[in-house]
């Protein structure tokens, strides 16, 4: 099925590609002649090798579906791939939230910034420029940074390379000192931040775009050019000048692309979030923060590997059996393994031999899979199998956790069957 063309910023002639994240109801792909993405394609086909979009070619037309991952994918033609989420945009805010990813989300619930209508990607967009215009205003400054400077005055380290390669300079000395200047770390991350928001023009409000526009005037001096991102990153994060860390915590997930994976999708025009990532850092994180109130407890990551016994060695992936999230309560072991897919009900052979080899590799009383969404009117909970191994009870389950309704509704949830008797 077709998706809805929708006008972008790149020029009036460019169209979005518009798809809905699998297992969406109803969700539509985009298809069309190959000759409309003839300026595209090799990136197109780059996406599909990252698994970050499924493309299906046949006589001549393109089929393009989303996956797993959702958000912003800006072409070389200026075109977007829009990767549209069936969990509202302010709820996975508020997951990344929970995940410390982002900033409290409840400092704006009342603001109006942010619709639940809202893409993520545009509701982050929104809270920045919101956020970036209160810091302008009462908080932006200078700080101390090393300057090159060429002086007679000696008042910093000597640049010795350059003094022997400059001599007619003389008696300038050039060398690095401490001055105050408007291009410190946290200033530019702001400012590349920033800039990316060019990518989302389209979807602001007329208001919201002469707000971005009059912002990119008043950081016009903050130098772009030949910065480490990730350096600067790493040190405006550890120390934010005051008033600055909303701010710095948004201008990081719109410069990595909110991506929790580091191996695909960060930052530059690859701008998408995996949800199926956050769904296994999500019911990790809820274990853990229900240990005191059920008694068990989330195992170190090291024990949660089980390497068969012709693995090739401690890497070899494929002989590897590597448990989302392994409970430990006494002598008992019980497993979680996130599920980001419409299956609950319907629990493939595949998952249902892997909650098996789960048991077996670590001695787990129990094997779990846990999906993000419930079909209407089923239960929140279905018994696999129940059976003994090595005169112990064992049972292989599947649960459904609300994630379209928040961390919060999940985690009450979790709790109610972590404290369940089941064996």
């Amino acid at each position: 099925m077709n998706a809805v063309a929708e006008p972008t910023n790149g020029s009036p002639t460019t169209t979005d590609i518009v798809c809905d994240e699998k297992g969406t109801p109803g969700g539509r792909h985009w298809t069309g002649n190959l000759d409309k993405v003839r300026d595209d394609y090799a990136a197109i086909r780059r996406h599909a090798e990252n698994r970050t979009i499924h493309v299906i070619e046949r006589a001549g037309q393109i089929e393009i579906h989303a996956l797993d991952r959702v958000g912003v994918l800006v072409l070389p033609s200026g075109r977007r791939i829009v990767l549209r989420t069936k969990i509202p945009g302010i709820v996975l805010l508020d997951w990344l939230a929970y995940l410390n990813e982002f900033p409290d989300i409840q400092i704006w619930g009342s603001g109006g910034n942010i619709q639940s209508s809202d893409s993520w990607q545009t509701a982050l967009a929104r809270l920045f420029l919101a956020e970036l215009e209160v810091l302008t205003r009462c908080h932006l400054r200078k700080g101390f940074v090393p300057m090159q400077v060429d002086s007679p005055n000696v008042r910093g380290r000597i640049l010795t390379n350059r003094l022997s390669q400059r001599m007619w300079r003389l008696p300038s000395i050039p060398q690095i000192v401490r001055g105050r200047s408007i291009n410190t770390a946290a200033n530019q991350v702001l400012a590349m931040a920033l800039d990316k928001l060019v990518h989302f023009q389209s979807d602001l409000e007329a208001g919201e775009k002469c707000l971005f526009h009059q912002l990119r005037t008043d950081w016009s001096e903050v130098s772009r050019e030949q910065l480490d991102q990730q350096s600067i990153l790493q040190t405006s994060v550890a120390a934010p000048p005051d008033g600055y860390r909303p701010a710095i915590q948004l201008a990081r997930l719109l410069l990595t692309g909110a991506s929790l994976d580091p191996d695909r999708g960060v930052g530059g025009d690859t701008f998408t979030l995996s949800l199926s990532r956050i769904w296994e850092l999500a019911v990790t994180r809820m274990c853990d923060d229900l240990a005191s109130e059920t008694g068990w407890q989330v195992a170190p990551r090291s024990t949660s590997i089980r390497r068969w016994d012709d693995s090739l060695g401690p890497d070899d992936p494929n002989r590897s059996l590597i448990a989302d999230t392994l409970l430990r309560r006494g002598s008992d072991r019980w497993i979680l393994d996130a599920k980001y897919k419409r299956g609950f009900g319907d629990e493939s052979r595949s998952d249902r031999f892997q909650m098996c080899a789960y048991v077996l590799g670590f001695g787990a009383n129990r094997a779990t899979l846990v999906y993000p969404f419930a079909n209407a009117g089923q239960p929140h909970r279905r018994t696999l199998m129940s059976t003994t191994f090595g005169g112990a009870a064992v049972t292989i389950d599947a649960i459904a956790l609300p994630m379209n309704q928040r961390p919060a509704a999940c985690k009450l949830m979790l709790a109610r069957q972590l404290k369940a008797n089941v064996n």
